[in-house]
């Protein structure tokens, strides 16, 4: 049986879609089991901030990098999932936004580092004719040095 390529990127696309939608309805679930939690005061900030530690610890056993685990980067992660847990989303908006923010500025950073030149024609044409010369041994002891004034 033969099948396209086309056949094959919407039978991709398909099951992409399909998982996607399976991951929809798990992050619902599972909102609606934690905020259930929640209510019935059977998850607080100090649970969480353990089982955030125990997590970060048995991360860096696994992983091959150190991960930071100092107590301002547990209490930031839990403060996070607590206000998400409570649907705080002012909070979240307020965070998300400093997060945009952050991004942008980044990428503006890198992009105004990364400036690519490039030579005008003149210049190259300056270039070859040194080239030229200093094959020809024409520009004395400075054969291989470029010196443009």
């Amino acid at each position: 049986m033969q099948v396209s390529l086309d056949q094959l990127l919407q039978m991709l696309m398909a099951r992409l879609e399909s998982l996607e939608m399976s991951v929809e309805d798990l992050k619902f679930r599972t909102n609606i089991s934690l905020r259930m939690l929640r209510k019935n005061d059977n998850l607080d900030l100090e649970k969480v901030k353990q089982v955030v530690k125990e997590e970060l610890e048995a991360l860096n056993q696994l992983s091959e990098e150190e991960m930071d685990i100092s107590e301002d980067r547990i209490d930031e992660i839990a403060k996070g999932i607590v206000q998400w847990i409570d649907n705080d989303l002012e909070e979240l908006k307020d965070r998300l936004s400093d997060y945009q923010e952050k991004l942008k500025q980044l990428l503006e950073e890198e992009e105004a580092g990364n400036n690519i030149s490039i030579a005008s024609p003149e210049l190259l044409k300056q270039l070859e004719k040194t080239h030229l010369n200093n094959k020809r041994g024409k520009s004395g002891g400075n054969k291989d040095n470029i010196i443009i004034p």
